[in-house]
Order: C-alpha cells, then sequence, then structure tokens
C-alpha cells in the first residue's frame, strides 16, 4: 500500500464516519426540523448513492486498468 491507498482509505473512513453519524441521528428523531427531514430524504441520501456509485466507477477503472 503506497501513500495515496492510505490517503484514500483515511478519507473514504472520514466519509463513512459522516455518513454514519448523521443516519444514526435521523434513526433516532435527532433532526425534527421539517427542512432537515426533506434535505435528508431527498439530498443526503442522493449524495451517499452518488459517492458511491462513484467510487466503484473508480474503482472498476483501476482494476481494468491494472494500476
Amino acid at each position: 500500500m503506497n501513500n495515496k491507498d492510505f490517503l484514500i482509505c483515511i478519507l473514504l473512513s472520514m466519509a463513512l464516519l459522516f455518513a454514519v453519524k448523521f443516519i444514526w441521528k435521523w434513526a433516532t428523531g435527532g433532526f425534527n426540523n421539517i427542512a432537515v427531514m426533506e434535505w435528508m430524504n431527498r439530498g443526503f441520501s442522493f449524495g451517499i448513492g452518488f459517492s458511491v456509485s462513484i467510487i466503484v466507477v473508480i474503482l472498476v477503472f483501476k482494476l481494468v486498468a491494472g494500476d
């Protein structure tokens, strides 16, 4: 594992921690504001799905390229 891979692992771990903290707060009722609930239902879920799809595409390209 070189430095670039280590940095990618740290960034992905931080993003996962951020996502889990917000989802946990949403699931336990920490967000009571209607605007925050709307943001969570539409924007945040779309952001997580889009981020995961971009990560999968990058990993597939790395596998195909043999990097």
